[in-house]
């Protein structure tokens, strides 16, 4: 605020400078008299200039040296008056100079009052805030105030969904879905907001789409059948719920929204090759993957697991069959938040199971506290377990390493 008031105070006092000495100066006789139409241009080229401050073709920056300009040859050309009107004496005119000292500092403060930006007088604290990356106790305050405002006006709501959002980075699932479901009574059926409720009831219930939403993103892909999150989360779900054919279908419908070079096409194309494994299908061959900035390495800590085929079961498992290992959360929903794919032949083999092998970037093994490994065996290739296939799985934890674990396939499916 202070650099500000300098700055604008110092172009003031330049202008005046520019209006004000000339007026002490000794006027040239000319002998001709073009006052009113030097006036009347000059008021016509001020008009433009305000018309292309208002249309944004113009700064305010630079529309006041302009604007000064226009004053100054103004003046001049008023000062080149003809000799008849100076028979009072040279000293005719300075008289302007105690007005134009007043005038110009306030048509300046009237114009920045309409066109220029008020928030530079704000308060010293609140522009070096603005400035400064506000910390986490900065943004849970705005949030709280933003929640007391929409307390006072309940009927906004844009305001709701603009706090479930800040809800949903905090991390605040259950505050997000209440101020969603908020939104929702508002704006009705609307397809974006049952699909953000979806989204954040999903992460309340640890990364879960089965359920409410799985049948709030099938409501919003029945209302917009081309919206693209509807399309990512309503095959997500399916995914979940074991149906892959139906997953594939709604990526499939996704990807054509994309170029083949587009990094959001890639994305897809990686979700559908896990979907035609998960499903025992070859994976079919798609452009060459552009290449992407590097994942951020996660928090979370790999699980090693050291897979072995169990004594009764090694007389009768095919060396070609397919082996599973996949962990899911151990409570919540049943999505693998990480899988790997074998065969019967390779065991005993060791693995590792980590966030990049999620299908989603919100269901990593770093977003659950515990999980549930498994290995199955399956002579169909089929992602869904079947009964009487052989299975070993246990519970551990993501939070500390495990170090290698020894997990046997010794129990059948029921």
């Amino acid at each position: 605020m202070i650099q500000f008031g300098i700055f604008a105070a110092l172009f003031i006092v330049i202008a005046l400078c520019f209006l004000l000495i000339p007026l002490w100066l000794k006027p040239k006789i000319t002998p001709q008299d073009d006052t009113e139409m030097n006036i009347q241009l000059a008021q016509k080229k001020l008009l433009a200039f305000e018309a292309d401050l208002a249309n944004g073709v113009l700064s305010p920056a630079q529309f006041e040296p302009l604007k000064n300009e226009l004053l100054l040859n103004l003046h001049q050309d008023l000062a080149h008056i003809p000799a008849a009107s100076l028979q009072k004496g040279e000293n005719n005119g300075r008289w302007l100079a105690i007005p134009l000292g007043f005038a110009v500092p306030l048509l300046a403060l009237a114009v920045y009052s309409v066109k220029g930006d008020l928030r530079a007088f704000d308060d010293v604290t609140a522009q070096t805030q603005m400035k400064e990356k506000p910390t986490s106790a900065d943004i849970n305050a705005m949030v709280e105030k933003l929640a007391q405002k929409m307390k006072d006006n309940p009927s906004d709501s844009q305001g709701w969904i603009m706090l479930a959002r800040s809800y949903k980075v905090l991390k605040k699932y259950p505050e997000a879905v209440e101020a969603l479901r908020k939104a929702r009574t508002l704006t009705g059926e609307e397809p974006d907001v049952l699909l953000q409720l979806a989204d954040v009831i999903a992460m309340a219930n640890g990364g879960s789409l089965l359920g409410e939403p799985s049948e709030l993103a099938a409501k919003a892909v029945a209302l917009d059948a081309n919206n693209d999150m509807g399309l990512w989360l309503y095959g997500l779900a399916q995914a979940e719920d074991g149906k892959f054919n139906e997953a594939i279908g709604y990526w499939q419908k996704l990807q054509t929204h994309y170029k083949p070079e587009e990094a959001d096409y890639q994305e897809v194309q990686k979700l559908i090759d896990q979907a035609h494994e998960a499903l025992g299908q070859p994976v079919v061959a798609t452009a060459p993957e552009i290449k992407s900035e590097p994942k951020a390495a996660t928090t979370g800590k790999p699980i090693r697991l050291a897979v072995s085929l169990g004594e009764k079961f090694k007389a009768t498992a095919n060396p070609d069959d397919f082996v599973f290992i996949y962990a899911q959360p151990a409570q919540g929903g049943k999505m693998p938040l990480a899988v790997v794919k074998k065969q019967v032949k390779d065991l005993p083999l060791e693995v590792t199971l980590d966030d990049s092998m999620a299908m989603m970037p919100t269901m990593t093994l770093s977003s659950v506290a515990n999980v549930q490994v498994s290995a199955r065996v399956s002579h169909s290739g089929n992602a869904i377990a079947q009964s009487g296939e052989p299975i070993g799985k246990m519970q551990l934890s993501t939070s500390v390493d495990n170090g290698v674990v020894n997990l046997t396939i010794s129990e059948l499916v029921p």
